[in-house]
Parts: C-alpha cells; sequence; structure tokens
C-alpha cells in the first residue's frame, strides 16, 4: 500500500503543468500583449523580474497562499492578470476574482482582463463568448467570476478552487475570512492570491501578511553583489540640496543616490543600475523574514525603489512632509507609506490630546510670538509682528462659536492667538448665555469681526441672521471628503456662500468644510505642541478636547472621529476646529495663500 508521501507525490506530479513546466516561459510565449502597458510588445519577465519570480512561488502546488504586499504601479495588478492566463491556459478550476465593490469589478473584468485575454491565443481560443455576462465568464472547462468583496452575496455559495484578491487594504475585515471559505471544498488544492498596496497596522491584511513567510525582494549590489532589501533608509539626498530654507527639490530629484548596505557604495539612479541591481541571474530574489504559521502559506512584498526614480521618490516625500509639517495632519505621508513603501500605516487614534500637557502660560496672557494683520499695498497680510506705522493692524486672533439649543439657547466659544508658523495659544474658553456675550467677548479679546467663525449645525437660520448682522462667518461641518475651488482644484474647506435672509440687506457668509480633515489637523497640531492650552485652563477644557477619538467606519473602512459612549461634551473641540479654519483660510496653517477677502473689507485694510 503507497505511503502518504507517494501518492502526495504522484497527486503533485499529475498537478504540474505541461510543456517547458515555468509558468513564467510560457506567458512570455503565449502573453502577446500587454494592451495597457506603457512598454509594448508580449510579455517579458525581465521588466519586472519581481512578478515573474513571485508568478512562479503562486504557480508552485505547494503554495496555498499567497500574500502579495506591493508597490502601486509596479506590476502587482499584472500578476493577477498572468495568474488568470496560466489558469485558463493550463490548469483549469471555477476561480472568483474579488475587486473591493462591484462597479470596479466591472472596470476590471473589460478593462484590464479581457484585453489581456484577447492577446493570449491559448486563454481566448477556450473563452465561451454567448454565455458571457458582466460578472460570469464562460470557458470551455471552468467558469470565472469577477465581482466586489463589499456584496456579501458574493461571498456566498460557490465552491472555488482559485481565489484572487485584488486592493485588500479596501475590503470590509469580514470580506477576507468569508471569501476564504470558498475555497475549502477543492481541499489542499485550492489556491488563494490576494494582492493589495500597505493598509493599516492591525487589520485583517495585515494580520494575514504577517502570518506568512514574508518574502522581502532583495537586490543585488551592482558594485560588490550584496544581497540586500530595498530600504528607503539608504536613500541618500545629495548634500547640497539642504538650504537654510529648506531642501532644494529639483537638486533631491536629480542627485538622490542609494548607498549599498555593506560596501557604501552610491548607486546613480538610473533605470540601467535598477535592471542590474533586479536581475535574477546576479542573485536578486525573494528571501524569507519570517517562519509561517502554515505550510504553503507565502507572503512576498516588494516597494517603488526597485521599480521608479530614487530622486523622484524623494520628491514625494519631501512633499508629503511638508503636508504634515504645514497641514498638522499625515494623510500624505500615510499614502506614500502605503503606496510607495508597500507598508501598513499606524493609525493614530485614541485621545485628541494624546500626551499634549498644559504650556507655561496662561490664560489672556499678552504674547510676544503672536502675528498681525496689516495692510500692504491696500490689501491685507499676515506680519511676523506688529507692522510700524500701521494703525488700523489687529492682531492675528481667531473665535470659535458652537450654538447650542438643548437645556436653552448658549453658546460655546474660544479665542486663540496664531503665531506666523501654525503655533497658537488660548486666550479664552467658556461658555456664554446670548449673542449679546459673544459680541462682547469679541470686542474684549480683541477680535475683529472677519475672524469670528460660528457653527451653523443648531439654529440654522438664527445664525445665519446673527451672523449676518455682525458681519461673522458660519460655518458648517461635512462628510465631504473636499470641495471643488476652481478648475482642478479642491481643497477640504469650500469658498465661501452669500446666504440671502428673508427682510435682511446683509447677506450670510457660509463656509462649508470637511470634519474629518479639521479634526484631523487640530489633532496633528496638538500633537506636535502647536496648538498650546495654558496651566489655568481648568479641566473641562481638556476633557472636551479629549472626548472624540478617531476609528473606521467597518462599513465603509473610511476614517472619522466620533464621540464614545459615555463621553458628552466636545465643545471645545468644536470651536478649536472653527478657529483653525479661521487660521487656515490666513495661510498660517496650510500651504494655501491666504484667501482673496478684499469683499468683506469695510474700508479699514485689516478685514479678511
Amino acid at each position: 500500500m503507497a505511503s502518504d508521501a507517494a501518492l502526495r507525490a504522484v497527486g503533485l506530479d499529475v498537478l504540474r503543468v505541461s510543456d517547458t513546466g515555468d509558468v513564467v516561459t510560457w506567458c512570455e510565449d503565449n502573453v502577446l500583449a500587454i494592451p495597457d502597458s506603457p512598454m509594448p510588445g508580449p510579455y517579458r519577465s525581465d521588466r519586472t523580474p519581481w512578478v515573474a519570480e513571485a508568478l512562479r512561488i503562486w504557480a508552485d502546488p505547494e503554495t496555498r497562499l499567497l500574500t502579495v504586499l506591493a508597490s502601486i504601479q509596479s506590476g502587482k495588478t499584472l500578476l493577477a492578470r498572468l495568474a488568470t492566463c496560466h489558469i485558463a491556459g493550463r490548469a483549469p478550476g471555477p476561480t472568483l476574482i474579488l475587486q473591493d465593490t462591484d462597479q470596479n469589478a466591472r472596470d476590471f473584468n473589460l478593462t484590464s482582463l479581457r484585453p489581456l485575454w484577447d492577446n493570449c491565443p491559448p486563454v481566448k481560443s477556450k473563452l465561451v463568448p454567448e454565455f458571457e455576462r458582466s460578472s460570469t465568464i464562460q470557458f470551455q472547462d471552468m467558469t470565472c467570476w469577477v465581482l466586489g468583496a463589499w456584496n456579501e452575496k458574493n461571498l456566498q455559495r460557490r465552491a472555488i478552487r482559485y481565489l484572487i484578491g485584488d486592493e485588500i487594504w479596501m475590503w470590509p475585515r469580514e470580506a477576507l475570512a468569508e471569501a476564504s471559505a470558498r475555497v475549502t471544498a477543492f481541499g489542499w488544492m485550492g489556491k488563494r492570491l490576494f494582492l493589495s498596496q500597505g493598509g493599516t497596522e492591525g487589520d485583517a491584511w495585515d494580520v494575514l501578511h504577517r502570518s506568512t513567510d514574508q518574502r522581502d525582494w532583495h537586490m543585488s549590489c551592482p558594485s560588490c553583489g550584496h544581497l540586500q532589501p530595498w530600504l528607503w533608509e539608504f536613500v541618500r539626498f545629495p548634500e547640497d540640496a539642504k538650504t537654510t530654507s529648506g531642501w532644494d527639490k529639483a537638486k533631491v530629484a536629480a542627485g538622490t543616490t542609494y548607498e549599498c548596505a555593506r560596501c557604501a557604495a552610491r548607486l546613480p539612479d538610473t533605470s540601467g543600475t535598477r535592471a542590474i541591481a533586479n536581475d535574477p541571474k546576479r542573485g536578486a530574489t525573494f528571501i524569507a523574514t519570517a517562519p509561517a504559521t502554515k505550510a504553503g502559506h507565502v507572503g512576498v512584498h516588494w516597494n517603488s525603489l526597485a521599480s521608479m526614480s530614487w530622486g523622484e521618490l524623494g520628491v514625494m516625500m519631501l512633499e508629503a512632509k511638508e503636508s504634515s509639517d504645514t497641514y498638522g495632519f499625515d494623510d500624505q505621508r500615510r499614502i506614500f507609506k502605503q503606496k510607495r513603501l508597500a507598508l501598513p500605516w499606524a493609525e493614530q487614534g485614541g485621545s485628541m490630546l494624546t500626551d499634549v500637557k498644559a504650556s507655561d502660560y496662561k490664560l489672556g496672557e499678552e504674547w510676544a510670538g503672536e502675528a498681525w494683520v496689516g495692510a500692504v499695498n491696500g490689501r491685507p497680510k499676515v506680519h511676523e509682528s506688529k507692522p510700524e506705522g500701521d494703525a488700523s493692524a489687529i492682531p492675528l486672533r481667531t473665535m470659535g462659536v458652537d450654538v447650542q439649543q438643548k437645556g436653552g439657547l448658549h453658546f460655546w466659544a474660544v479665542v486663540r492667538s496664531w503665531g506666523p508658523k501654525g503655533d497658537s495659544r488660548l486666550r479664552w474658553f467658556g461658555r456664554l448665555e446670548t449673542w449679546q456675550d459673544v459680541e462682547a467677548l469679541a470686542v474684549s479679546q480683541g477680535v475683529h469681526r472677519a475672524m469670528v467663525m460660528v457653527d451653523s449645525g443648531d439654529q440654522t437660520q438664527m445664525v445665519y441672521s446673527e451672523c449676518a448682522k455682525r458681519d461673522w462667518k458660519v460655518a458648517k461641518g461635512s462628510g465631504q471628503p473636499d470641495f471643488s475651488v476652481g478648475p482642478g482644484k479642491r481643497r477640504f474647506y469650500s469658498e465661501p456662500q452669500m446666504v440671502m435672509l428673508p427682510g435682511q440687506r446683509a447677506r450670510a457668509r457660509l463656509i462649508s468644510f470637511s470634519n474629518l480633515a479639521i479634526k484631523d489637523i487640530v489633532f496633528g497640531l496638538r500633537s506636535r505642541r502647536l496648538h498650546t492650552f495654558p496651566v489655568d485652563i481648568g479641566e473641562d477644557y481638556p476633557a472636551q478636547m479629549d472626548a472624540e477619538v478617531r476609528v473606521k467606519d467597518r462599513r465603509t473602512g473610511k476614517p472619522m472621529w466620533i464621540l464614545p459612549q459615555g463621553k458628552v461634551d466636545n465643545h471645545a473641540l468644536d470651536c478649536e476646529c472653527l478657529a483653525a479654519l479661521v487660521a487656515i483660510r490666513w495661510g498660517v496653517v496650510g500651504r494655501d495663500n491666504a484667501d482673496d477677502v478684499s469683499s468683506d473689507s469695510s474700508g479699514n485694510g485689516a478685514d479678511a
């Protein structure tokens, strides 16, 4: 009686592909064109050798799961498409291909899969067009479904031998396990191929990839031959690119090099250098960095350093850092890490204050670092200090007002002083009872009417009317991420919209803004100790600032700030967001120039 090992060997032999036996050679012989590729002609493995090696790993009968953590525009999706050619042309079996949504799945089928299959004769010859639907493709000896992971019905009632999932970081958390269950009917012959850029530390995609052997693409140094992974810490900017005011991006783009981890040779930033370093004939390959939790579970990783200009990446990184430093939130750094370095992002969450402590000043205390607004050629401009000879100049102080109706009409407000580079101090925080009290506070704190922003979420028409009387601005938070502010330009807050009011000549100026973006900005400013509060503020302010936490919506995967159960008041945070929005419009926080606000002017040269 044959042993289990002998039977397994026979089974593996049956499953091995015919002719050359090498899936990459077969693809090079049979994929005659990749229609959407910038490089014309048939598939060639030397253009993206990491894709070829990953394809071989996936086709190995011993591989049951392959996770591909990879940068964008580096062949990740091409790997999935070549795998479908291998399945349909050489080893047919029921196949489920999942994108995040049904619409994206339809687009992937029409624009990525079908054009490639039409240029692969062994696959095209097996298509049965008369039975084809938008989400179901029938071959002579197999069926292929192309569906969305967010539709729960797509993950049920199918026995699948091959499961291919793309951009897993955008899937609902439970979809990975639900989809994986579809291959169990085929036992050890079932195969899963999951591909994605970096997600978030601790999400389902991160946990799955970490359960594999996590093979990293290693290049061979053109100078000494040392095998090493592509790591960002070995990117070297030219020394003369650093200036007193920052980095000269043109010099970074032109002069960046990569340093070998062993011989310290500075590799020139050319496609030829990368081709030599990534050549499998010189030893470039995937090397495991961890033990897999299960046999046959393999993970591979590569990043953009293997495939694109390091100088170009350097400029991207510097721009991402500038966005973080000026806006105070990390969206661009997150995108760079996830999409270019193909690494998971550690979400900043938890309390708004993190470890921020009170600063050494008191409420209402004068501040030498406060910026001023004065007239230059008849137009208002921010100055680092009070401009000499300008009697109309005003300190850059903003006021955010939250209107509340619960328990009777009342108000919460903050007044904040701003420095010229985004640093700020809290001057006043508390509760007010009437509109007259709010107006008196602005006067006593030296806040110009153009620097007052009032939330319109409660008692909207009253807010419009009262703000129009006083020439204050009105704000409205939105779940919308950004707004069109001109041809090809979007930002997280809108242009002022004029609101007509019955019986009033004056109009209210309404500015809509992204709730997520403004709270991310305030959080970033606080975590970098730019957005401070005084030692005598009391307990109410920090408690209200700490009320909300940043989480991900389980349905959409999108981040949001929420008020957890047990937390009641977040008025200070809402007011600070409004006060920060005024400062952002003036350009002291963020990269945008100060808005053109001349239409607000009443002849004093300092209105904004």
